[in-house]
C-alpha cells in the first residue's frame, strides 16, 4: 500500500463532485418551494420542479389534463419565473403519473 497525504474532511467534500449534487439538489428543492407559492393557486401540489438547463425549466405534472392546463397558461407562468429568472425562456412539462400518488 502507498502513503498517501491525510485529507481533510471537510476539503475534500468541498471540492467534491458530490458537493455539486447536493448543491443542484438543494437549489432545485427551494426553488421547487419557491414556485409553488409563486403560480396559481389551483396548481399547487400537481407539479414538481425536476431540473433545469441554462434557458429552461423541467417540471413534471401528475396527469394530462394538468398538463394541458399548464400549457394553456404557460406564457403567464414563464412571466412569472422570469421576474426572479430572466435567462429562463422555456419551460418544459412532462407528465409523471406516479407524482400524484406520493402524497
Amino acid at each position: 500500500m502507498r502513503y498517501q497525504k491525510t485529507v481533510n474532511v471537510k476539503d475534500l467534500l468541498e471540492t467534491s463532485s458530490i458537493t455539486d449534487i447536493m448543491r443542484k439538489g438543494i437549489f432545485l428543492n427551494n426553488l421547487n418551494q419557491q414556485l409553488q407559492t409563486l403560480f396559481p393557486a389551483q396548481f399547487k401540489g400537481l407539479f414538481r420542479l425536476v431540473n433545469f438547463t441554462s434557458d429552461s425549466l423541467n417540471i413534471e405534472v401528475t396527469s394530462a389534463v394538468v398538463r394541458q392546463g399548464f400549457l394553456f397558461r404557460q406564457q403567464e407562468l414563464l412571466q412569472i419565473v422570469q421576474k426572479d429568472y430572466p435567462e429562463i425562456l422555456k419551460l418544459n412539462f412532462k407528465v409523471n403519473p406516479e407524482l400524484g400518488r406520493v402524497r
